[in-house]
């Protein structure tokens, strides 16, 4: 066993190849740096929601530009992405040349659009019904398969029998090797937004944490009452009545959103047809809707 792990190291090691703790990380460093971006813009969202309300809208398109930017210098200028420079890597053709201008753009490509086609595909299939549940389905079979695929090549790249440790790199003719030191440039700006990709990292982690999401909750402030204007435009109901048919509650449920009690039947039909709370006329759907049993024997 031993000689088969020193076996594995060897093939590692030659010609310049990365090693697998290398390539896991830069790719890790990878989809932060590609995620950094929005979240910034959600976090400005909640703080400042007048502002940056059309920005967060846009995240996807902004993100995707940006990424488009950082890496397009990077490949231009060091022959990687940011990820890979990072970690002293480069992209070579599997004949050990360096990318020619139509393999940068080729990589180009295939750095920034898979990920946000995936995002795209991902948040279209969250808004779809229940009815296009065998889509889904379909959908998550194709990643799995994708996945597998990954799997396969990372063993047959560990094993020293692909140039090429992704099927998307192997599909482009590109490998990963470790950088000359003599390419390597140390631009001020440059090392700056490389720090400055593990402090985004902290961030995220920070603000992810369950224990900072619970203290963030219980700061909350108490939310307003209903908007006076709203309420006006209903007609005044007793205690204990539907404010949509003026009755006493049948299956009372509550809409999340405003606090109101409604009958079951009353609020789902008007949800169907207005998408907002009868009363206080905030945006609401039949999954803010919570059963109450205060009646129930």
């Amino acid at each position: 066993m031993a000689e088969q792990g020193a076996h594995l190291s060897q093939l590692l090691l030659q010609s310049g190849r990365p090693s697998i703790f290398e390539l896991v990380a830069q790719e890790g460093l990878n989809q932060a740096i590609r995620g950094a971006l929005k979240f910034f813009l959600r976090v400005c969202y909640n703080n400042y929601p007048s502002l940056f309300g059309g920005a967060y809208r846009w995240a996807d398109e902004i993100q995707f530009l940006a990424d488009v930017v950082l890496q397009s210098y990077y490949l231009k200028n060091h022959g990687a992405s940011f990820a890979e420079n990072f970690y002293g890597l480069e992209r070579v053709t599997n004949g050990g040349n360096p990318l020619s201008l139509k393999g940068k753009i080729k990589s180009l490509l295939g750095l920034t659009l898979p990920s946000y086609i995936l995002n795209k595909i991902q948040e279209y299939l969250k808004g779809t019904d229940n009815a296009q549940t065998p889509r889904k389905l379909s959908f998550s079979t194709v990643c799995h398969v994708y996945e597998l695929l990954a799997l396969v090549n990372w063993i047959l790249y560990t094993l020293g029998k692909s140039s090429s440790h992704t099927p998307l790199l192997r599909m482009l003719g590109v490998k990963l090797q470790h950088a000359d030191e003599s390419s390597s440039s140390s631009v001020s700006l440059t090392k700056i937004i490389e720090m400055s990709a593990f402090f985004i990292q902290f961030l995220e982690w920070w603000f992810n944490n369950q224990s900072t999401q619970a203290k963030s909750i219980l700061s909350l402030p108490v939310p307003p009452a209903p908007h006076s204007k709203a309420c006006e435009k209903s007609p005044k109901t007793k205690s204990g009545e539907c404010p949509i048919c003026h009755q006493p509650w049948k299956n009372e449920c509550a809409l999340r959103v405003s606090g109101y009690v409604f009958c079951y039947r009353c609020i789902i039909q008007y949800l169907k047809e207005n998408n907002c709370c009868p009363v206080t006329l905030a945006p609401a759907t039949s999954n803010d809707l919570i059963r109450i049993f205060a009646n129930a024997t």
